[in-house]
């Protein structure tokens, strides 16, 4: 393959123009948003010094960049939609070889590490500046150019090994099963017999060695690693991929039925079930849903026994029980609203006679199923691994419907169907977390203190306003005609 950096800077300004083009300016307050996360989390290290060693703080920013690298590198499961998706009626640079006499695999090179240097300026470059102001204020010592090098090779390393999981998922779903699980379970068994979860998983981290030790041991199987699995994943990506021919049978009806319990909405509420069924799009909705529900498990197992704090000689534990996995649910949550929004083409509902509010509350009810089904399952498992039952898993499953509910309806109520573009606009941003995060604190700090049905009633709140805000969606959305976002 012949290397172009011409070719490579085409594709970042294709990128830039993409973005700035349909989020404006907008698009910048995310680098700042995290800038800012990055900088509250470097004053946090020193109360976490407290019970956390220096050893597991790096295993726990260097997985956090790691499973940030994953969630990029991830597009290659979604493959096909990158090309159905950011195509659209606009012509880019990764359709070319659809056209014109050049290699598919060539293109999506360039197109994958345009990607890694992208995200690596959006994502881990705020991180590092965020890190550097905290040092400032903490006067902690980090070795900041360790830091550099150590959360680059964590991204690039996560992204790899995404790539390469969605290359054999979309030629083998059970082998990519036993590699999920068989890598499940080396993570486990190199927790065994060791003071904490994250010292045991940060021993076999290669990042986190690079930044403890400066071992240039780690850093070249790190590198090689990344090397190997791009390798792998460029070398078996499909030439050209084509839209896969499928036969279904006639659902539409049946699921209307099902449906008839929404009313006016039975028949969108079906179709919208059904196009997300036949498109596949059903299992990018869940996983998109699931993975952060399993990392946030895996994170609390990880630190909960170390997150020990002392105050006036007495010891402080946080109690990570059934309501505080409840209300994170519930925050989660809205990114079902917004995955469900990501995989259609808006403008087709100009055909139909609807209004945009139907299809907002047909998007709502496949919401509701879809939340509560996984959330109920989810939280049911936690409760059951815990051992809290009574009041807890009752109070629980309240508090999770109620600020899943006002999340959801939060977000349909201010983006509409255009959750993927307006939620990157800094204004509705700004509300949104004003609108959120408060309301989200206050309940976890509950939840810490034993209060629940403090908890209890501050979820009841919550619902009242998402009932509230979801009459106000007609006012809002009634007139507004559908368009291309």
């Amino acid at each position: 393959m012949r290397l172009s950096p011409k070719l490579f800077m085409l594709f970042m300004k294709e990128e830039f123009r993409a973005q700035s083009s349909m989020f404006r300016s907008s698009f910048l307050m995310y680098p700042l948003f995290i800038f800012a996360l990055s900088a509250l989390m470097g004053l946090m290290l020193l109360p976490m010094r407290m019970s956390l060693s220096t050893f597991e703080l790096v295993t726990i920013g260097e997985i956090a960049v790691f499973m940030s690298g994953m969630l990029v590198g991830g597009m290659g499961m979604f493959m096909d939609a990158i090309l159905e998706r950011r195509m659209g009626n606009v012509r880019m640079l990764l359709g070319s070889p659809g056209t014109l006499p050049v290699k598919y695999r060539e293109f999506f090179t360039y197109f994958y590490f345009k990607d890694m240097l992208y995200y690596l300026l959006m994502d881990v470059l705020p991180v590092y500046l965020g890190l550097v102001v905290s040092t400032f204020l903490t006067g902690l010592h980090v070795d900041l150019a360790l830091a550099a090098v150590s959360l680059t090779v964590a991204f690039a390393l996560g992204m790899s090994v995404a790539f390469a999981l969605s290359t054999v998922v979309v030629r083998s779903r059970s082998l990519f099963a036993v590699i999920l699980v068989g890598g499940l379970a080396l993570a486990y068994a190199a927790t065994i017999g060791q003071a904490s979860a994250l010292y045991g998983i940060g021993r076999f981290f290669p990042p986190v060695n690079v930044y403890v030790s400066g071992s240039l041991v780690d850093l070249a199987v790190a590198l090689a690693a990344i090397i190997v699995l791009c390798a792998f994943s460029l070398y078996f990506i499909r030439e050209m991929p084509h839209p896969v021919e499928r036969r279904v049978r006639n659902q539409f009806l049946a699921m209307e039925k099902r449906f008839r319990v929404f009313g006016r909405y039975a028949s969108l509420a079906a179709k919208e079930w059904t196009d997300l069924l036949r498109s596949g799009g059903l299992g990018s909705v869940l996983f998109s849903f699931i993975l952060p529900l399993l990392f946030l498990w895996g994170l609390i197992w990880m630190m909960s026994s170390v997150m020990t704090f002392m105050s006036d000689g007495e010891e402080i534990v946080l109690p990570f029980n059934t309501i505080f996995y409840a209300i994170i649910i519930g925050f989660f949550g809205s990114l079902v609203y917004g995955w469900l929004n990501n995989l259609d083409n808006n403008g087709s509902y100009k055909m139909l006679p609807v209004t945009m509010t139907d299809i907002i509350k047909a998007k709502l009810i496949l919401f509701v199923i879809l939340n509560t089904a996984v959330s109920i399952a989810y939280l049911g498992l936690i409760s059951l691994t815990r051992g809290e039952f009574w009041p807890l898993l009752p109070v629980g499953l309240y508090t999770m419907f109620m600020v899943s509910g006002y999340t959801g309806v939060l977000t349909a109520y201010m983006t509409g169907i255009y959750t993927n573009s307006l939620m990157f606009d800094y204004k509705v941003m700004t509300i949104y977390a004003l609108a959120v995060a408060p309301a989200l604190i206050v309940l976890i700090v509950l939840s810490f203190s034993g209060l629940l049905w403090a908890a209890a009633g501050l979820a009841t709140l919550m619902g009242i306003a998402a009932y509230f805000l979801l009459g106000r969606i007609d006012n809002k959305w009634g007139r507004v005609e559908f368009k291309t976002a």
